[in-house]
């Protein structure tokens, strides 16, 4: 029985969580403006699964190539490593504009994978991106629609 389930108990849902199962189709289809921290914002392509599956796969070849050259990695770097070049290559495949960068002498700075990575070089910068750019499939995924 359906109802005999306690809430939350991992069981059987019950007929109001079974109301909730439908997967709401909300996730941005068109580039969007990002705010990130001093003053910088980032128009990106939305997150689809090609272009995560894009930064995850140049991440870990840019991963398993440093693996190849240094024998010994320390676990802890390898694993910070991973995150940021995930980061990075996700910034390089999905900004597609930016606002507030600039150069060393203050001129406004040409987007370029370069100037991205540099960008997420800034770990300010780089959290801030991450938690905006995949909040909106990460906000699908909390309300139960993942």
């Amino acid at each position: 029985m359906l109802a005999a389930a306690a809430p939350g108990s991992g069981c059987l849902p019950t007929f109001t969580q079974m109301e909730n199962l439908m997967l709401t189709l909300d996730l941005p289809v068109e580039p969007y403006w990002l705010d990130l921290p001093r003053g910088v914002r980032v128009e990106i392509r939305p997150v689809t699964t090609a272009v995560m599956a894009a930064a995850q796969a140049g991440s870990a070849r840019r991963l398993g190539a440093l693996r190849a050259a240094s024998e010994d990695l320390d676990p802890d770097m390898a694993r910070g490593l991973a995150f940021a070049f995930l980061v990075k290559a996700l910034a390089r495949h999905a900004v597609t504009a930016w606002e507030g960068v600039g150069d060393a002498a203050g001129k406004p700075l040409p987007l370029s994978p370069e100037a991205v990575e540099r960008l997420m070089d800034m770990d300010e910068m780089a959290a801030a991106f991450w938690d905006r750019a995949t909040g909106p499939v990460a906000a699908v995924a909390l309300e139960g629609n993942g």
